[in-house]
């Protein structure tokens, strides 16, 4: 009989289950493991609004690199453009591989979140609901607060210099152009950048929950074998020493089985999502690079200031947020051997095989997890000082 899972029972479920439906909702799938009934009028017009949001967001960033070959760009605008070309690709395809991996992701889901553990701890779970929050929620803040300082930027530029109002840099339509469908046109440009910014919080939202739940399975098992010893030691004052080896034995097995949920949801979650965390690592630093070149080469206001400070702020918040997420992963797995080697094993008499277990389960619980950026950039705590370090290096040289 299933368990009907709540708020309160399986937080970490009931949170991912939101931002899922906040996914379906912007127009990038179903990534949800439960499949929902919908209706075929339901689908053929959710089929229509995805390929309608989809389809402009992708046109409008084709557009706006091919404002490239303007001729008639200030130097501010060029700065921006410069930027932009290779943020918004870069935000487009974060997305697009969300798309590309839905399935593998709804099967990471169902067994990361949708069957029931052998061992679980709802403190364990809260505390990484919490923190996974925390990432997400201050990340849309700053991106949010970003685009609005950007804005009041272009606004400042209209009202005191006369400059066209403009976020983004586009080839299509051109601000002399007027009427009613070419300011329909201009409006549809100037929300591009929010619409492609909300499925960016999104999908990184989505990938941070991932990498903290990751981190909470590895802080589960250590968590279990710390509780063995425990038991062990408790069971040791009131069990036979023959019926302490099988229920010392049956509960290691299970431990060991554990640590395999673990090892495989950290495999798949690397191969369904490692591309968007490489994208997000490429996308920060060379933008990191862009908004320090227009610092030092753009005219200087209090507006442009802000607006550019909170981008760099942004910027590293995104960096920062995979690296340090992905970071306690390989810092929770690390004290596994420990937790394993003191799990109350020499409390046990000995049983044939055991020992021999238990050596392989040592040896095994030194490998240690690391997520991986294209399988080359190792997220940590090290590689996130080592890449604002390479983009200053950048910038140095190409100024």
């Amino acid at each position: 009989m299933d368990v009907k899972k709540t708020k309160e029972t399986h937080p970490q479920w009931y949170y991912l289950k939101i931002i899922c439906k906040l996914i379906y909702y912007v127009g990038i799938g179903d990534c949800w493991y439960e499949e929902t009934k919908r209706s075929r009028t339901h689908k053929v017009l959710y089929a229509i609004w995805a390929v309608l949001i989809n389809g402009y967001i992708i046109l409008e960033t084709c557009n706006e690199v091919l404002a490239n070959f303007r001729t008639d760009l200030t130097i501010k605008e060029k700065n921006d453009l410069m930027q932009f070309t290779f943020a918004h690709p870069l935000l487009s395809a974060k997305y697009i591989c969300l798309i590309l991996q839905r399935k593998r992701v709804r099967v990471l889901f169902k067994r990361m979140v949708g069957e029931e553990w052998l061992y679980v701890c709802l403190d364990i779970e809260k505390k990484s609901v919490k923190k996974a929050m925390l990432y997400s929620l201050t990340l849309a803040a700053v991106t949010y607060t970003t685009l609005f300082f950007t804005a009041l930027d272009a606004l400042r530029g209209t009202i005191r210099e006369g400059i066209p109002f403009r976020t983004e840099v586009h080839l299509f339509p051109s601000p002399s152009y007027s009427g009613i469908f070419f300011g329909f046109l201009y409006v549809l440009k100037e929300c591009h950048w929010w619409v492609i910014v909300t499925n960016m919080i999104l999908v990184d939202g989505l990938s941070i929950f991932s990498l903290v739940y990751l981190g909470s399975k590895c802080e589960l098992v250590c968590k279990y074998f710390d509780s063995l010893r425990e038991k062990t030691i408790k069971n040791s004052k009131s069990m036979s020493k023959e019926t302490l080896g099988q229920e010392f034995e049956k509960d290691f097995i299970n431990g060991i089985k554990l640590h395999e949920d673990t090892l495989w949801c950290a495999r798949n979650v690397q191969y369904s999502l490692g591309n968007i965390y490489g994208a997000a690592v490429v996308e920060t630093t060379s933008l990191l690079v862009f908004c320090l070149v227009k610092l030092v080469s753009a005219e200087r206001n209090l507006t442009f200031l802000i607006a550019n400070l909170t981008y760099i702020f942004c910027v590293l918040m995104v960096n920062g947020a995979y690296m340090m997420v992905a970071g306690d992963i390989t810092y929770e797995i690390s004290k596994l051997p420990m937790s394993m080697f003191y799990c109350g094993w020499e409390l046990v008499p000995w049983r044939p095989g055991l020992r021999s277990l238990i050596v392989v389960a040592l040896q095994c619980s030194q490998k240690p997890i690391y997520m991986t950026a294209f399988g080359v950039i190792t997220l940590s705590y090290s590689n996130f000082i080592s890449v604002i370090r390479a983009a200053y290096s950048f910038f140095a040289v190409f100024r």
